[in-house]
């Protein structure tokens, strides 16, 4: 536990209001119990003493704690490193220095990456407004931007993200991009891209094209997630960069809890009775691993998760190979969308098995289908119904609204 030791100064009790010393020090450990570095901090005021203590506590409890030396890390510093952890080609990092030296590096470079705070980066933007740059630039350049805090976030170096707190509210489903009939791959090109999968991976596919799951859902997979006599998948688990050491025993891999879900819920889709067979065969092939019998493992690694790069990697050359390359994991999301609204399914159905939040993100997004659906929808009821009124042509005959001049008694009756 933190404690709190005040240490009296030399200075005169008149003068200690002004003084520069901070009498009031904490104590702690770092994570890792008696193994964990002792380290102590200073302040002026008792109030900032236990506050402090209170944090550092709560993070180490929550698992979030963070040396508050690395925040004091310059963020040119942080950009030169996230740029080199990448996996990227010497000409596109030399772009991103120089996109550096003309949008980031004059705002922020010589700044403690740490002290940047939400305020900060609206005044960057504004900024960048100033100098006549287009909203579409602008926000690309802070993905971007986001991106650098986030790594720095997974690296322990600051505890949260300013650009996060910087987005202004926005109404749900603003910026959803929709899709259009390109992002669609046909049946023939699902095939032709899964045909070219390697077979230990191969499976993942399916699911995504078969079920609507996402690339790390598909990857954390396992035998506790199937109901095989129904065909229904449990989706509740996800492989991510940085997973849950609980389940996964380290820092890189599953975690429970899928976008838009706690780690309580779960959702689930329907598994056709092909990817079911596609299942099985493939625990029969490579078998299964760990307490929930994940079906994917590691390529180099035992008893471990594969990678979200690799996956992504393996789809990449898949559809390069089958001559799609410019589809994309999401793709075969989309497919499972389009697939289940020209078969008429209801659209909260839909939205529930692939996880979106309301049936107004699904209709945001795939906009397009749903306006084919309802004119399937009028068709069939024109085909049903119209045939069916054929007889009654000329028999329907609207009501008076006024009666004949000199016609009382018609009037009465209507009345």
């Amino acid at each position: 536990m933190a404690t709190i030791k005040k240490e009296d100064c030399p200075c005169p009790r008149r003068k200690k209001a002004t003084c520069p010393h901070k009498p009031y020090r904490v104590t702690y450990r770092e994570p890792g119990g008696r193994a964990g570095k002792l380290r102590q901090v200073s302040f002026k005021k008792s109030e900032d003493a236990e506050a402090f203590a209170v944090k550092v506590e709560r993070d180490k409890d929550l698992g979030t704690y963070v040396n508050p030396k690395g925040g004091m890390r310059p963020f040119e510093e942080i950009w030169r490193e996230w740029v080199d952890a990448g996996t990227l080609e010497e000409s596109s990092k030399r772009n991103y220095h120089s996109v550096y030296e003309n949008h980031y590096g004059p705002f922020f470079g010589k700044k403690p990456i740490g002290s940047i705070t939400p305020s900060m980066i609206q005044e960057w933007e504004a900024n960048q407004r100033e100098r006549g740059y287009k909203g579409s630039g602008i926000s690309g350049r802070k993905n971007v931007l986001s991106s650098v805090f986030n790594y720095a976030v997974a690296a322990e170096i600051i505890g949260r993200n300013p650009c996060k707190k910087a987005n202004p509210r926005r109404r749900s489903g603003q910026f959803l991009t929709p899709v259009t009939d390109d992002d669609i791959p046909s049946m023939e090109e699902v095939l032709g891209i899964i045909a070219e999968t390697p077979k230990i991976i191969r499976a993942g596919f399916w699911a995504m094209a078969g079920c609507g799951t996402r690339p790390g859902e598909s990857l954390a997979l396992a035998e506790e997630s199937m109901d095989w006599e129904r065909g229904i998948l449990a989706v509740d688990h996800q492989v991510s960069a940085y997973g849950c050491q609980g389940i996964s025993g380290y820092r890189r891999g599953v975690k429970r809890g899928t976008k838009h879900r706690t780690f309580e819920e779960a959702r689930k889709a329907p598994v056709p009775e092909s990817v079911n067979e596609i299942f099985n065969d493939h625990v029969d092939a490579f078998g299964t691993w760990g307490d929930r019998g994940w079906f994917f493992e590691s390529p180099r690694l035992n008893d471990r998760h594969p990678s979200y790069d690799w996956f992504l990697n393996q789809f990449k050359a898949a559809a390069k190979a089958a001559g799609t390359p410019r589809y994309t994991p999401k793709s075969f999301r989309h497919f499972f969308v389009s697939e289940a609204i020209h078969a008429d399914i209801p659209l909260f159905e839909v939205a529930a098995w692939v996880g979106h939040r309301s049936t107004r993100t699904t209709e945001l997004v795939y906009g397009h289908l749903v306006r084919r659906a309802m004119e399937r929808g009028a068709r069939t009821m024109h085909n049903r119904l119209g045939l069916g009124l054929a007889p009654f042509k000329g028999l329907i005959a609207p009501p008076r609204l006024t009666p004949d001049e000199g016609s009382v008694d018609d009037w009465d009756e209507v009345a």
